[in-house]
């Protein structure tokens, strides 16, 4: 298991992609087991949307789709177990990063909480693109515009069914 979460800490830094990561189911579940625990600790802290569970049911499928699509379109479906672990995986790990930064102090939150939290926001964009780059065969563009263009798909599934953010 430390070989995993090591491999998944040098995709965080750009020094490995997905095709990094074993294949196989047991790697998914345990990256996806990871990403649900942490989502649903942060969708406990602070303030809470409006339906968490649908959110938490949601940022979870939604992924398993919508990649499996991208890479099936690009004719790299084999790839569809390794891309969730490193995107599962690495989001898990960014969220840890914010997981404290999130528990409401009553007020408005500090500016270097608001710095972390843009900064680990914009960064798992970066490691989202490297991933795609990796998977799709394709330039770090290409790759930061399937990863962008999934979020706003995927956040206005989740805000229109579940209600905002």
């Amino acid at each position: 298991m430390s070989s995993l979460f090591a491999r998944l800490i040098d995709i965080v830094l750009l020094r490995r992609g997905p095709q990094d990561l074993p294949a196989g189911r047991s790697v998914l579940l345990a990256c996806l087991s990871l990403y649900v625990l942490i989502a649903a600790l942060s969708l406990n802290i602070g303030r809470t949307p409006d339906n968490p569970t649908a959110v938490l049911l949601l940022a979870t499928g939604l992924p398993l789709v919508l990649v499996w699509i991208v890479l099936k379109l690009r004719d790299r479906a084999s790839r569809w177990e390794q891309t969730l672990s490193a995107l599962f995986g690495t989001s898990a790990l960014l969220s840890m990063i914010t997981l404290p930064l999130g528990f409401d102090t009553g007020g408005e939150p500090a500016a270097p909480v608001i710095i972390i939290s843009l900064l680990v926001f914009f960064w798992s964009f970066v490691v989202d693109a490297h991933i795609w780059r990796h998977a799709l065969d394709t330039s770090f563009a290409a790759g930061l515009a399937v990863a962008m263009l999934l979020f706003v798909l995927s956040f206005g599934i989740i805000s229109s069914v579940a209600g905002p953010l």
